[in-house]
């Protein structure tokens, strides 16, 4: 059944199952002190000019603003496992689960792993190049911050398409 199915998966311990549970693991927990901000009236918002930032956005998501990266060079990494809302993670973990496999099955769990962070820093990267190069984002690089697995998960899609590119994907 398919029940049995992710049961096998999540006990298989292999690189796939383990970034899916991480980035899940780390949704549950944002998601878990958001509640304990609720009940403790502690705001979990935070209002910086007329921008409003989520507190634990302010910790974990990569800023735009490369002052605010000296400060917190941790989010390079931390923010491709932050996710908006249910939708953002759902959509960001079925893609990562069909590329992962795919990718599992030509390159293995370690190139996962590595192609994963690899990509997440390269789109951090990317993104914080776009927001200070460009004069159209000047008045909102100092609040802009970016969060979410898609980087990763495009640098999959992206490797095991490079390296089986005439591979039949049947939906």
């Amino acid at each position: 059944t398919i029940v049995d199915q992710l049961k096998r998966f999540v006990y298989s311990k292999s690189a796939l199952s383990r970034l899916l549970q991480i980035n899940i693991a780390v949704f549950i927990l944002t998601g878990i002190i958001n509640v304990f901000f609720f009940l403790y009236k502690i705001p979990g918002e935070i209002t910086i000019g007329k921008y409003v930032q989520s507190r634990i956005a302010m910790w974990l998501a990569v800023p735009a603003d490369t002052h605010i990266l000296l400060q917190k060079p941790w989010t390079l990494v931390t923010y491709m496992f932050l996710h908006f809302n249910f939708m953002h993670i759902f959509f960001n973990m079925l893609m990562l689960y069909f590329g992962g496999t795919l990718f599992m099955q030509f390159l293995g769990g370690r190139k996962l792993v590595n192609t994963y962070i690899a990509g997440g820093i390269a789109g951090a990267l990317l993104f914080i190049f776009a927001f200070n190069i460009f004069p159209a984002f000047n008045e909102i690089t100092p609040y802009a911050v970016a969060m979410g697995a898609s980087a990763s998960v495009l640098s999959i899609l992206i490797a095991i398409a490079v390296y089986v590119p005439d591979y039949i994907v049947n939906l």
